[in-house]
């Protein structure tokens, strides 16, 4: 992996615990990733001064990378930019979770770098973080489109039935953990897992004793670019995902 970290907490402030580790993956977002790490910025500063956002630059081939370069200029220290291969979506999550493990973080809240998760929501997430384990956003209205807010539904009947896990919407991109708790479901998801999130939640529903809550939110229109997955490729990877987690579970 060609890791290229942009910036450090250092001094002083290295010895103090990180409270929040932002995760944002990033593939061809020129059009808007400088828009969402500034509003999202912004936006954290208002709740803590001791967070990071790490930009996980998943094999851009556009100028993301100058973009991100710029802004880590610009804002200084609490941004940080990874630069490697493509591995996919859901693996550059994991990847910002077990990195979020590694330092100790108290919290990691995962964002995509389209636009559609809205920071006016964040203080109600932050507000609960004591109460649960993990805070998922619940998609109540999806500017993106009725077909995508039906195969969330979908998603979440298939792992019902499948799996006996009632996620509320699992694979929805805003979604804050406590690492504690959930450190070693990070680790037990497949590094081939493609959809990594929808497995993380999963595990995290049936683990005993993780504490779950929503946090109804509207998803917005895509500031640019195009969707990871195409709607009309839904079905293929939605059986993909569950012959994977059958698979996972096995090995647990």
């Amino acid at each position: 992996m060609n890791r290229v970290i942009l910036s450090n907490l250092e001094g002083s402030e290295s010895k103090v615990r990180l409270e929040l580790l932002v995760v944002l993956p990033v593939f061809n977002e020129e059009a808007c990733v400088r828009k969402v790490i500034r509003e999202w910025y912004d936006e954290l500063q208002n709740w803590t001064d001791n967070f990071v956002i790490l930009a996980i630059s998943d094999g851009s081939t556009d100028g993301t990378a100058a973009i991100l370069r710029d802004l880590q200029d610009t804002l200084g220290r609490r941004v940080e930019v990874v630069h490697r291969a493509n591995r996919g979506h859901g693996q550059t999550c994991l990847e910002g979770y077990r990195e979020a493990a590694r330092r100790r973080a108290h919290f990691v809240l995962q964002l995509d770098s389209d636009g559609q998760c809205d920071p006016q929501y964040f203080f109600r997430f932050w507000r609960d973080r004591g109460r649960y384990d993990v805070v998922y956003g619940s998609r109540y209205r999806r500017d993106d489109g009725m077909r995508r807010y039906m195969a969330s539904g979908v998603l979440r009947l298939v792992l019902l039935l499948f799996f006996r896990a009632n996620c509320v919407d699992a694979n929805v991109p805003y979604r804050l953990m406590n690492v504690a708790s959930c450190e070693d479901s990070f680790i037990s998801v497949p590094a081939n897992m493609f959809l990594a999130n929808v497995g993380l939640a999963v595990l995290l529903r049936r683990t005993k004793g993780i504490r779950h809550g929503v946090v109804p939110i509207r998803f917005r229109e895509r500031y640019g670019g195009e969707p990871k997955v195409p709607f009309t490729k839904f079905a293929a990877k939605a059986f993909e995902v569950v012959q994977q987690i059958r698979l996972m579970l096995q090995g647990k």
